[in-house]
């Protein structure tokens, strides 16, 4: 059965308390979207991602959560942004848009906005701000992990089932902690642009691409990272994945846009300090001018 109630967790501010908090709260995601349903309640993207956010701001004690108005979501395709870091160690900015599975596919990824695609706003917007684009995707199905979909969180590839307590093939990831998977926007992009036009890609393809959102917090064999991770470890992990995802979806893509250019933001996402908007709102001020998203979270590792 899911995890679907959140650890208890401890005062100890470490990475380990977020990455636990992250993967329980995709596993609360999973039952909203397989079980909600069955009772008459089903869940939207907004409403999972308030809760979600809410969790977070409220379980783990180096997150801070800021919810501005929908004003520039328009302008820059995004649902949320994480900013990991410190003033001492500077800042990783990552750029979110979220889509839920809906029978078996995320029907709402084409979605345009003035004649342009949602992705294109998120993979431009965010190479302008020096920030990183990914994708969320909220899931939930009932069976077992698809037949022949590549784990790329397992270094041998072996299937993620319910648990890890000894039982499940993969021991980097559970089932569940897919609930909220994320994949790099370009690898997105390149994929949904092979997309025939009537019709949609199942999830299958997106999956090949995603890992759960702890795992920004992890390294290559999927393991925590210390409890103090550099920037440059995290952004270095980022890179590797995005540059691993665009390749094979540019070539299983059946468009010839050079998604990979704007895979990666051009000086890597570091920035020396938080954006001008987001320390206003941290100190009390108003929400400030700037390209900002919906809701601003604040990984804060000092």
């Amino acid at each position: 059965m899911p995890r679907n109630a959140p650890h208890e967790l401890n005062a100890d501010k470490n990475v380990t308390t977020v990455a636990d908090t992250l993967d329980d709260l995709a596993a609360q995601t999973w039952h909203k979207i397989t079980v909600g349903p069955l009772r008459g309640l089903t869940f939207g993207e907004e409403s999972i991602t308030d809760h979600n956010l809410f969790e977070l701001d409220r379980l783990a004690p180096e997150v801070e959560v800021y919810k501005f108005d929908k004003s520039e979501e328009p302008t820059n395709g995004a649902d949320f942004e994480w900013w990991i870091g410190s003033s001492s160690i500077g800042w990783l900015g990552i750029r979110f848009q979220a889509k839920k599975l809906d029978d078996g596919s995320y029907a709402q990824l084409g979605h345009r906005v003035r004649g342009q695609r949602q992705y294109h706003l998120l993979l431009e917007q965010a190479r302008q701000d020096n920030v990183w684009a990914f994708y969320c995707f909220y899931n939930g199905w009932d069976g077992p992990w698809p037949d022949g979909v590549p784990n790329i969180t397992c270094p041998r590839n072996l299937t993620p089932t319910w648990d890890q307590a000894g039982t499940s093939p993969c021991t980097h990831a559970a089932l569940q902690d897919f609930g909220c998977a994320i994949a790099p926007a370009a690898a997105v992009a390149s994929r949904h642009a092979g997309e025939p036009r009537k019709g949609r890609l199942a999830m299958e393809e997106y999956l090949q691409f995603s890992r759960p959102w702890s795992h920004l917090f992890r390294d290559r064999s999927s393991r925590l990272l210390s409890a103090s991770p550099s920037i440059p470890i995290i952004e270095s992990l980022l890179g590797d994945w995005v540059l691993s995802a665009v390749r094979p979806a540019q070539n299983s893509s059946m468009s010839d846009t050079p998604y990979g250019q704007t895979a990666m933001p051009p000086e890597q996402g570091i920035h020396a300090s938080l954006p001008p908007w987001l320390q206003a709102r941290r100190v009390g001020a108003s929400n400030g001018e700037g390209n900002r998203p919906s809701v601003a979270v604040v990984f804060d590792l000092s």
